[in-house]
């Protein structure tokens, strides 16, 4: 801000875009506020709470409203240093001059506008329900503090993101391979450089050589991520930052991805892609998951986002929970939703293999209604009038759960291959991939998996068919393989206990 004062930013007058200023009349009117600027700060505030700002050009025909409609000289310091420091955080831009904080005011105040009005509408445009929505966003950032683990991570200093461009260029060239960076866009962890090759027969050697070009560009252990893009003769690279520059999508970031998701299905919500975009899928269509991952990479997390994403967003009378707890620790928050199949969690090896022989004797008993009902599925069925709600079951260690009871791979395994069709669905977790907990029984009739980070390349072959969880970056870091598609990278969301219990406190 070294070109700008607080004087001249007072004396200015600022625009968003057409679209955002017709929006922006009419959440004026829809809410009952007096000025554009009471909406304009609404919007820019729920713009900030968000990451990385899409590329996009905007037009700047807006009506125009002064500064001091916006800021007052006591807050303009503030909004500014709001400004600056989410453009450098997530896009890796300075903000030096009028025309750039115009053009970040802009940005955030067009995509804020149209966020408010999907908020207004998701709440049925009912006033009450509308400021709730926003009162809840504002209410959970005390809870992240209040976690002991991530305030230590957010009271850390965030350096600026380096724009590694040159010296890609110069290592590329270094390991043989011509080319040129288009561009740059930095995601929560990695960065994703757009390179054009000079050649496109150097694109093999570029992948064979991605360990000479991490140790040239001094990444350690981290390999960049080489992939084709939707350009002729341009690749995708992605590398991974130091930890001081990591952003972390929390509760408001996991809650507005659940609040876009379809209401029909059975869509959960693990995290945030290499660019900071929502990675929601169809449970559906999976139809069984495997989570595994070391202790303390974010299994547990995981678990957890992939059920509070499922009772935050349909109904008891939808949606039950059927959950296994060997371990005795990890579900005792849901011990008194409403979600609960059977109103119990079972804890314990009797508990466990009784509620595996209930869910058979369900799914079974299920099949029988569908023959009297002329139906073969669980979505024909509640057509024709019946009221049988989608069931998913989690076990939180496989592992500990196929150690002592021997019988449970072979009731798992038949869930996996009978179950779908009857509105059930498995979520395997284990901290302990290996051929004994996750045999070849199960495994092939799980196709989808989350790895977090694992030791060794043989225990991501377990879970991913593939190695690679070896090499990620840990803390949530996870490759997410569903059925018929491209591997995607991702980082979880971090949900404190506090959140969890938030999000299911709601549900009892």
């Amino acid at each position: 801000m070294s070109t700008l004062s607080l004087q001249q930013v007072m004396s200015s007058r600022f625009r968003t875009s057409a679209v955002a200023d017709g929006q922006t009349k009419y959440l004026m009117e829809a809410l009952g506020l007096s000025t554009k600027a009471n909406v304009a700060r609404l919007a820019i505030g729920r713009s900030l709470g968000l990451a990385s700002l899409p590329d996009e050009n905007l037009d700047a025909k807006g009506l125009e409203i002064p500064a001091s409609s916006l800021f007052s000289q006591e807050d303009v310091a503030l909004w500014i240093g709001f400004f600056v420091s989410h453009a450098q955080l997530f896009n890796g831009l300075k903000i030096d001059s009028m025309e750039a904080l115009r053009n970040q005011l802009r940005a955030h105040w067009h995509r804020g506008a149209k966020l408010l009005i999907d908020d207004w509408r998701d709440s049925a445009e009912n006033y009450d329900t509308f400021v709730t929505t926003l009162a809840r966003r504002r209410a959970e950032l005390p809870e992240i503090a209040s976690d002991a683990a991530r305030s230590s991570e957010a009271a850390q200093v965030f350096q600026p993101i380096e724009d590694m461009s040159s010296t890609l260029t110069k290592a590329l060239k270094e390991i043989g391979v011509s080319a040129e960076v288009r561009s740059v866009m930095h995601g929560p962890r990695l960065s994703r450089y757009r390179v054009t090759l000079k050649d496109v027969n150097q694109f093999d050697r570029l992948r064979r050589g991605a360990d000479s070009l991490a140790l040239v560009l001094g990444l350690q252990n981290q390999r960049p991520v080489i992939a084709t893009s939707d350009v002729a003769k341009t690749v995708t690279i992605d590398i991974a930052r130091p930890k001081d520059t990591w952003t972390v999508a929390g509760p408001r970031e996991f809650l507005d991805a659940v609040a876009k998701q379809p209401q029909d299905g059975l869509y959960v919500c693990p995290g945030v892609d290499v660019t900071g975009n929502p990675v929601a899928f169809n449970l559906q269509a999976v139809p069984h998951l495997l989570v595994g991952g070391s202790t303390g990479q974010g299994k547990s997390v995981c678990v957890h986002a992939l059920l509070t994403s499922l009772i935050e967003k349909y109904t008891p009378s939808y949606l039950k929970l059927a959950l296994i707890d060997p371990k005795r620790v990890e579900f005792n928050k849901y011990t008194k939703s409403k979600f609960l199949w059977n109103e119990q969690i079972a804890a314990g090896e009797q508990a466990s293999a009784d509620l595996l022989d209930n869910l058979i004797e369900e799914m079974d008993g299920r099949y029988k209604r569908f023959e009297t009902l002329g139906v073969d599925n669980i979505k024909d069925a509640n057509g024709r009038g019946t009221q049988l709600p989608y069931i998913v079951a989690c076990v939180d260690e496989l592992a500990e759960l196929v150690l002592v009871d021997r019988s449970a791979e072979t009731k798992i395994a038949r869930l996996a291959q009978k179950a779908r069709a009857a509105g059930i669905h498995l979520i395997l977790a284990t901290q302990r991939p290996d051929a004994k907990t996750f045999s070849g029984l199960i495994r092939s009739n799980i196709p989808g998996r989350i790895a977090l980070t694992v030791q060794k390349a043989t225990e991501s072959q377990i879970i991913l068919d593939d190695v690679g969880a070896e090499d990620l970056l840990g803390a949530g870091d996870m490759i997410i393989k569903l059925p018929a598609s491209e591997p995607i990278r991702a980082h979880g969301y971090f949900l404190s206990t506090a959140d969890v219990n938030t999000i299911v406190s709601r549900t009892r």
